[in-house]
């Protein structure tokens, strides 16, 4: 099946959890097999237990009076015997299947992990990354929602429930063979005030969790005035009464929800001990009469009571019922994600053009459900080896257009090529290889150093003196030699042996990253605003170092600050997603437009600033 990633199709089935039990065999048919085997010996070693129970009280009442030493004595210690095998099967079962059952259902969440790991990643762009309604649906296939609970816990939850029900249809079926048609009814009972448990249960889950939340506010506003941080304006603006009313407000409301709720539920229990009494008190009235008037053995009044008491296990609602309930649907959001096949990651030299000039023809671009553009036909062509600055105020453009030149969106309108060849859908992989970037908001993998930077171009990642060479340019090669293990620290302070790293060493090891990638073919670097956080001064020395490292490379700089790019070969300004200007650095200051009125305008800023 194959389904576009911005598509939001529903689960392709009204039994998720029956097409999720299918999935666990077909996924790992071995362990599936043996979890369905232990939760089924789990339990039918108690209905056994039952019998020889009823067989073990028939012996005795034979044996009674006739000493130990005959066959009916005989067959009593065989029947011991027997009940002590199947306790002690039943442990084994239980716990095999606890086991069992969870090393499944932590295969089955892995591998549907991956499936929705592998179905949003499929895409070359990454526009469905940032719906909203996507991103819903992955949190929803991972279990997150009113409580977690990944799709795994659904295939633990089945076959611990599996084992309950086996147990129950096997006593059901020993109190009918007692009494005929005895044993349905009472399953059919027992199973309607199960259905209702269970929902009534799941309900209060949810309300339960909603309404914490609702709480949380009340609690809030009840205690603003007591907080100490609060306290001095709550008086200075005289908030007290405020609070105070809107704390009865919300409380109100909430706590007759939470009152309503409880009297349902009193009611519902009533109704369920009053119907589970009765049907529990006829059954053993009428199995007691039976015995009495010699329909049946002092064994099957044992094997009908057991049996009936067996079934009271069936009026439970616990967290076996949750997990089935909760995880199916995260399953079920799951597996409507489409099977990606795996393959090889592209290599860079699949780009079937070699390095030329970057070329954008009436580029349009406008965000999935939006109304209105955010680029309005850009006309640009970028020489290979040009530094590029693209500069503008925040919101005119810049970032899209530098996403669209790095294929990461597709153009509502319009084309990127690049050496004369088209950056399509069928080619655009092939063109990111050619890409490396330093973006304002880089990434820091919880990986190692070497793997960091490595990423840059990782079909040579065994190139030691290309990483160290990088890691020169970028300044952070001493600050890799210090680490407690060197270039296989882990960056990340939440490993054992691993350590954390500045906001600037970050960046170094993200320049890092970058510079290597070039070092093994990538053409065109872009740097999107990497030092926006940091001082003009500092994101100005950035640059520079850039520019110097990258002299005959295409760059393409990103900056809302005018003065750090001026060693651009050439400077673009985009204004509301439009090129107003198009020059060198000295040509636009000379042609006082608009470039050279921001220009000056930030300079004095940052003059008054120093001073």
């Amino acid at each position: 099946m194959t389904t576009a990633a911005g598509q939001h199709p529903a689960p392709s089935t009204r039994w998720p959890l029956a097409v999720l039990v299918r999935y666990a065999f077909a996924q790992a048919p071995a362990a599936a097999a043996a979890t369905a085997v232990t939760a089924v010996v789990a339990g039918a070693a108690p209905v056994g237990i039952t019998i020889a129970i009823g067989e073990l009280v028939d012996g005795l009442t034979s044996a009674i009076g006739h000493g130990v030493d005959t066959p009916a004595a005989r067959a009593c210690y065989r029947w011991v015997a027997v009940i002590a095998v199947l306790f002690f099967l039943t442990y084994l079962a239980e716990s095999a299947r606890t086991v069992l059952g969870r090393a499944l259902g932590r295969r089955v969440t892995g591998r549907l992990s991956e499936r929705v790991m592998m179905a949003a990643s499929e895409p070359a762009t990454i526009g469905h990354l940032e719906d909203s309604a996507y991103l819903r649906r992955l949190g929803r296939a991972q279990g997150e929602g009113t409580i977690d609970m990944p799709p795994g816990e659904a295939v633990f939850g089945f076959f611990t429930r599996s084992s309950l029900w086996v147990t129950a249809i096997g006593s059901a079926a020993l109190l009918t063979q007692v009494t005929w048609g005895l044993g349905l009814l009472v399953f059919a009972i027992f199973i309607l005030i199960h259905s209702r448990l269970v929902r009534n249960y799941r309900i209060a889950v949810i309300e339960t969790v909603n309404q914490t939340g609702k709480l949380r506010r009340t609690s809030y506003l009840r205690d603003v005035p007591t907080t100490p941080g609060a306290a001095r304006e709550v008086r200075l603006f005289g908030l007290a009464t405020f609070f105070r009313d809107a704390y009865q407000e919300q409380w109100l409301p909430n706590m007759v929800e939470v009152w309503q709720r409880r009297r349902e539920h009193r009611l519902f229990v009533v109704t369920v001990v009053v119907v589970t009494g009765v049907t529990v008190a006829a059954v053993f009235h009428y199995l007691g009469h039976r015995a009495a008037t010699g329909g049946m053995t002092v064994g099957d009044l044992a094997i009908g009571g057991l049996a009936v008491r067996a079934l009271l296990q069936i009026l439970r609602a616990d967290e076996d019922d949750l997990r089935m309930g909760f995880g199916s649907k995260a399953a079920g959001e799951a597996l409507a994600f489409p099977v990606v096949e795996s393959r090889p990651a592209s290599a860079r030299k699949s780009w079937p053009a070699p390095a030329g000039a970057i070329s954008c023809t009436n580029l349009r671009f406008r965000y999935g459900g939006a109304t209105t553009e955010v680029l309005h036909g850009i006309d640009l062509t970028i020489p290979a080896g040009q530094s590029l600055a693209i500069v503008g105020l925040n919101g005119a453009g810049k970032t899209t257009l530098a996403r669209l030149v790095a294929g990461l969106d597709a153009a509502s309108d319009g084309s990127v090529r690049v050496g004369g060849t088209t950056v399509d859908d069928a080619g655009r992989r092939g063109w990111q290889r050619q890409v490396v970037a330093v973006f304002q908001d880089f990434a820091r993998y919880e990986f190692t150093v070497r793997d960091n930077i490595a990423f840059g171009c990782l079909e040579h990642a065994d190139d030691e003196d290309g990483l160290r060479a990088a890691a020169r340019q970028a300044g952070i090669l001493t600050f890799i030699e210090k680490l407690p293990n060197g270039w296989d620290t882990v960056m990340s302070s939440g490993v054992a042996g691993g350590v954390d790293a500045s906001g600037g060493e970050w960046q170094r090891i993200a320049i890092a990253r970058a510079l290597f990638g070039l070092r093994h073919g990538a053409q065109l670097l872009i740097m999107d605003e990497p030092a926006a956080s940091l001082d003009a001064r500092a994101e100005a020395r950035l640059y520079d170092t850039f520019h110097e490292l990258t002299a005959g490379v295409t760059t393409i700089a990103i900056s809302h600050r005018f003065a750090t790019v001026r060693k651009a070969e050439r400077v673009v300004v985009l204004d509301q997603g439009r090129i107003i200007e198009d020059g060198t650095h000295d040509e636009l200051i000379t042609a006082d437009g608009r470039y050279a009125e921001l220009f000056r305008l930030q300079a004095k800023r940052f003059e008054e600033v120093s001073a």
